[in-house]
């Protein structure tokens, strides 16, 4: 009889521990960074996430066949992150690769030039906590001029130096089936495609919770210097167009 109740008991914890595992993975953090020819930076972005108040339970890097020194930065990391190279395929691609290996309940991305504030997963799990339905959320951004420019690079930029809400993919926090609501990123497109995906998912009812903390530093530098031409905001123009043609056919 003692054999049998000692046999019960620990067939009781051990359902017990494997549920508390779910549990455990169903709260947790996979954090995404992809990153293209970003050996300069990553090592920061990297750090940045690593001190963590919440420690995520993954950090996944994505190559997206970067031809400079960003394998040697990453890997030299070693377990404490995933690193994953795939054919240049852009950053949706990135993204959706990364997400697809994800192995918790929660997501966030960061852009390889991107630093998080060291309470970002923190805040952003306790507000997540209070949201019963789909949500995605945000918090406070600051742009910083990347100390690598030269003074007159930098006399170049023109911005506002205070927070500000930050509806962008470095500063996103959410649960994975939510996100799975909107559907990957739009692989076809080469910029906006985060403006792209935030329509869709304000689209399918999905909330957006935008806290007063400033959770991450964007870094102003070269290239994304480089990307600000004609030929962008004709893109932008576009992804704006089918998210109101869109939303007016939903009507």
């Amino acid at each position: 009889m003692k054999r049998h109740t000692g046999a019960r008991f620990r067939s009781r914890a051990r359902r017990r521990i494997r549920g508390l595992s779910r549990q455990v993975m169903a709260n947790d953090v996979s954090v995404i960074i992809p990153v293209f020819n970003g050996a300069l930076y990553l090592g920061e972005a990297i750090e940045s996430v690593l001190a963590q108040s919440h420690r995520p339970a993954d950090i996944i890097i994505v190559d997206d066949g970067s031809t400079d020194a960003t394998p040697d930065v990453a890997n030299s990391f070693g377990t404490k992150i995933r690193y994953v190279r795939q054919d240049n395929t852009g950053l949706s691609a990135s993204r959706n690769a990364g997400r697809a290996l994800a192995k918790t309940g929660i997501i966030a991305f960061l852009d390889c030039d991107d630093l998080w504030h060291p309470r970002k997963i923190e805040w952003q799990l306790s507000a997540l906590a209070r949201e019963l339905g789909p949500a995605m959320i945000f918090g406070q951004v600051v742009q910083f001029v990347s100390p690598d420019l030269s003074a007159e690079e930098q006399a170049q930029l023109k911005f506002d130096p205070a927070p500000s809400a930050a509806m962008f993919a470095s500063a996103l926090l959410m649960r994975n089936t939510d996100f799975e609501l909107a559907g990957p990123f739009d692989t076809t497109l080469r910029v906006a495609e985060f403006i792209e995906w935030y329509g869709r998912a304000q689209d399918v009812g999905i909330r957006t919770v935008v806290l007063p903390e400033i959770v991450c530093r964007r870094r102003l530098h070269r290239d994304n210097m480089g990307r600000r031409n004609p030929g962008n905001r004709v893109d932008f123009a576009r992804v704006m167009k089918r998210i109101l043609d869109r939303r007016r056919l939903g009507a």
